[in-house]
């Protein structure tokens, strides 16, 4: 569950009540959001037990002096807020993909906003009155027949509601600090030797991360209380504590200090990912090219079976079509050290096959009695189709080698498009993979 909807029969007309409401909950949920004008409080559950903090909310709400409070929890905001709204208990939860079964026979009215008057005459002359009735259509019928309105409400019938009620969390770049009270740094060759420990805990969490940091600031805390702030900046990024020693060690020469330093820190204040450096290890550009050739060479010699080549099956799945089969022969390093200058090549999309099918959560529409992906949650975060092309049916073996699949070709809001497929004996749907 994502989200927590609390909504209270009445907001608290004190404000001192309001704010000790929104600081009680900071303490049940890492972060909330109040909206007094619709009587609601938010709580962003991520990672966390939604059911525990809505009751906990709930009871928050009593103990202020607000009865009659209650609690949605779901994964789609519009549904955690009608849970809240219409809910015969406490606390309503509502578990991911039952979110559209939720809605479907309540009336429109629950929805928030909800439609515009002049919609309702609309929708009651094709006889609609509930939220399942108007998400059965297809968006083009929605369209012609009641605008930008009509697809508005569609949409939270059918619980797509991508409303942002958190914003992204800032992001924590790595840091350290030491302080004492026992003594005092004055030479600088001293505060250096801190500052390698500390950068040493710093490029190590980069490094888990697959970061580099390209600006940090140094902290230092004199003994009377004064603070000096040194900014270290690299070229690149990099998590790579020598480079960051040195580029440290040349900051430091022209600073001098006041007085003894007592603490130092160090925080990172730009980062970036870490990019491997890609290319033919055989081009001369690269330094490990004649190291790479040599490697090779003996690896032949002594093993030739140890280089496989890829041969292209017919095996109708994807994920089996391609076999990695040794080369005995060594005209694979031959074809190596006589290849020629390849010509320019036409760009094209290129099938990126996961090592094995994702098994995924798919919202799907009917077309045509086949249901066909309209979004999917990759256990990450959720991706809506704009566009889905199939089914393609993929059948044959026998028995246990069996298969049945429909095959999808979906793109992404953001473009990409992608391989998705439906085993037809389990119902699962799997991505298989991407083009790029």
């Amino acid at each position: 569950m994502t989200f927590v909807s609390l909504w209270l029969p009445a907001w608290p007309i004190d404000a001192a009540t309001s704010v000790e409401l929104g600081r009680r909950a900071l303490a049940v949920a890492p972060r909330i959001r109040l909206e007094p004008a619709q009587t609601r409080l938010w709580a962003d559950v991520r990672g966390l037990d939604g059911g525990t903090i809505a009751t906990a909310l709930v009871a928050l709400a009593e103990s202020t002096g607000v009865s009659g409070a209650r609690a949605g929890v779901a994964f789609v905001p519009i549904v955690a807020q009608v849970a809240a709204r219409i809910g015969a208990e406490p606390v309503t939860a509502v578990a991911m993909g039952q979110e559209r079964d939720f809605l479907a026979p309540l009336d429109l009215e629950w929805l928030d906003p909800p439609p515009e008057p002049f919609l309702y005459p609309l929708l009651a002359a094709v006889g609609i009155g509930t939220c399942g009735e108007l998400a059965a259509l297809d968006p083009q019928s929605v369209e012609i027949r009641f605008g930008a309105e009509g697809v508005r409400v569609w949409k939270l019938a059918r619980a797509d509601d991508p409303r942002p009620i958190f914003g992204p969390r800032e992001r924590e770049w790595p840091s350290a600090e030491l302080e004492w009270v026992d003594y005092e740094l004055a030479n600088q060759e001293q505060v250096v030797f801190i500052v390698n420990s500390l950068l040493a805990t710093v490029t190590d969490a980069l490094a888990v991360r697959r970061e580099g940091a390209h600006a940090m600031t140094l902290e230092f805390t004199l003994a009377d209380r004064s603070q000096v702030a040194v900014p270290v900046h690299c070229s690149h990024p990099t998590a790579d504590r020598k480079t960051w020693l040195r580029v440290t060690r040349a900051s430091l020469e022209p600073v001098t200090f006041a007085a003894a330093v007592t603490r130092i820190a160090l925080r990172v204040e730009a980062a970036a990912a870490l990019v491997d450096r890609q290319g033919d290890l055989f081009d001369a550009g690269f330094a490990t090219a004649r190291a790479t050739e040599a490697a090779l060479g003996q690896l032949l010699d002594k093993q030739a079976d140890a280089i496989v080549v890829a041969h292209r099956t017919r095996h109708p799945l994807p994920e089996r079509r391609i076999e990695w089969r040794p080369d005995p022969t060594g005209q694979l390093g031959d074809q190596l050290a006589e290849r020629k200058p390849t010509p320019d090549l036409v760009p094209r999309l290129t099938m990126q096959l996961l090592p094995a099918p994702q098994t995924i959560d798919v919202w799907v529409v009917t077309r045509r009695g086949h249901p066909v992906p309209d979004r999917y949650f990759d256990g990450t975060r959720n991706y809506s189709l704009s566009a889905s092309l199939g089914p393609d049916r993929v059948s044959g073996g026998i028995g246990e080698r069996g298969f049945e699949r429909d095959y999808f070709q979906g793109i992404r809001q953001d473009g990409v498009m992608v391989l998705l497929y439906r085993d037809v004996a389990t119902d699962l749907w799997y991505l298989a993979g991407w083009w790029d």
